[in-house]
């Protein structure tokens, strides 16, 4: 049911998008305001909830559990690494350069575009987003998934393992089979979103280098190399291919941020890192539960929304994949590593390279702003850039990283799709290869129609389209998780 459902699925969002694209493109759109609409408020909430239940597992009477009896299968900085390379894409790279410039003309909480203020939620605004509440989206899965998997020997690794204490026993009924099903459909969506904002981005730094024209044509043969890279990762299996991946990942990602460090304004770099994570923590309650009912001004419905259905879209996938590779470790530290290294690991980008582009600004030296308004953000990233010494080698580095975050996530992601369909696997057993191969190139099909039919704001709306069932099953996993964690250790 799941293989055959999600592969319909796919097809039944790719082929109209190819076929009719400005036509599917309107009805996404008028989707995805309905939705924000209605249900902007319980995305909100659930990103609260969520954020407090992993909190209250980690710091309270349970976070002492230990996730099997072996010891961690993979070194601490490797763990560490691949949980990362999964839950961040490229898309990253994209946002944390260029988010800032959506918000300062349209700031939150009412501040005057271009003021003062406006460029402090500015620059604190993407740390919420991709911080804490982000990771919590991830934790939860992975808790709810890793606990049954590990301590109650469920025998499959899925999403619906994380009802298990509803199911009882039907781990393989309508029910179980359709909340997988809505995991997979949800992970086609916003892996696909995920790599059509990604790949028209590295596209512009490819053309950049290499004079080739940028346009479609790029962008197919950018996807193409990126399937090629993750389908050879993903057919080697975790050991040899995801782990040494997410290793040259991390190394590379570090790297490229003390190039722009170094080569930039550091002062106002570091300067304006340390501003940002005061504001950042003065305003999180606010940020977190902020619906804007009254001025109604539509940030929240087109950004924190938009991102929070997008941490719902890929949390089931994320919590799979570590809950695979987290055997041995304790709930506290799946947390820590999630909540704390993952968000420290996105802010570090949005510190060095958001707030690079951010004083170009600022000094007058290039209008980032102008540039994107006139073009796009993927050029207003390039002229940022552009504007430091050695610039092709910033871009060079820029592309490699790139490339490479979108194959540690979608390797891990063609990786989760099979186990999740894939009939029984064991603990430290990896799908079969033909059918981790066969996902690695499917999930191709999605981002070249929402490319073919507009960009970046066709895979924002079909990410939120498709995480509105899922929503719901995090309610479901959450209670779930903890009525199992009161069950089998009722002095906690």
């Amino acid at each position: 049911m799941n293989f055959g459902l999600s592969v319909s699925v796919l097809l039944g969002l790719t082929v109209p998008l190819l076929v009719l694209p400005s036509e599917t493109a309107a009805a996404l759109a008028t989707a995805y305001a309905w939705i924000a609409s209605t249900f902007g408020w319980f995305y909100i909430l659930t990103g609260a909830v969520t954020f407090a239940l992993v909190l209250y597992i980690a710091f309270g009477p349970y976070g002492t559990i230990r996730l099997g009896d072996a010891d961690p299968e993979f070194p601490t900085l490797s763990w560490v690494g691949m949980l990362f390379g999964a839950g961040i894409g490229s898309g990253m790279l994209y946002w944390s350069a260029i988010e800032w410039a959506y918000y300062v003309q349209a700031p939150p909480f009412g501040a005057a575009p271009f003021s003062d203020k406006a460029y402090d939620w500015a620059a604190s605004y993407g740390l919420h987003h991709w911080g804490f509440v982000a990771w919590a989206f991830y934790s939860l899965p992975t808790l709810a998934i890793a606990y049954p998997f590990y301590v109650r020997k469920v025998p499959q690794l899925k999403y619906s393992n994380s009802a298990q204490y509803w199911l009882k026993g039907r781990e393989s009924s309508w029910p179980a089979r359709l909340m997988d099903s809505f995991f997979m459909i949800a992970l086609i969506g916003g892996a696909g979103s995920s790599l059509g904002i990604s790949t028209p981005l590295i596209s512009a730094f490819v053309s950049r280098l290499t004079g080739f024209p940028d346009g479609f044509g790029l962008e197919v043969a950018v996807v193409v190399i990126c399937v090629a890279l993750f389908s050879l990762s993903v057919w080697l299996g975790l050991s040899r291919g995801i782990r040494r991946l997410s290793d040259l990942n991390i190394g590379l990602a570090f790297l490229f941020l003390l190039f722009i460090l170094l080569a930039g304004d550091t002062l106002f770099i570091l300067r304006m890192a340390v501003n940002s994570v005061g504001h950042l923590l003065q305003n999180t309650l606010a940020m977190t539960f902020w619906t804007d009912p009254i001025a109604n001004t539509g940030f929240v419905g087109d950004w924190t929304v938009f991102y929070w259905a997008w941490w719902i879209a890929y949390g089931p996938f994320v919590g799979i994949f570590v809950a695979r590779i987290s055997r041995g470790r304790t709930l506290r530290e799946v947390v820590f590593g999630m909540m704390c290294l993952g968000s420290l690991g996105v802010w570090l980008f949005f510190f060095v390279l958001g707030n690079h582009t951010l004083g170009l600004q600022l000094s007058g030296a290039v209008d980032v702003i102008a540039v994107m308004n006139a073009e796009n953000g993927n050029a207003a990233i390039v002229a940022g850039l552009d504007a430091l010494p050695f610039a092709a080698v910033a871009i060079g580095l820029f592309c490699v990283v790139a490339v490479i975050f979108v194959a540690t996530t979608y390797d891990s992601a063609s990786y989760t799709l099979a186990a999740t369909a894939s009939t029984e696997m064991g603990l430290s057993e990896d799908p079969a290869r033909w059918h981790r191969l066969f996902w690695a190139i499917a999930i191709a099909a999605l981002p070249i129609g929402l490319m073919y039919a507009g960009g970046v704001r066709e895979a924002q709306t079909a990410t939120l389209v498709v995480s509105l069932p899922l929503t719901f099953t995090f309610w479901l996993s959450g209670i779930a998780l903890l009525k199992s964690l009161r069950a089998d250790h009722p002095a906690g």
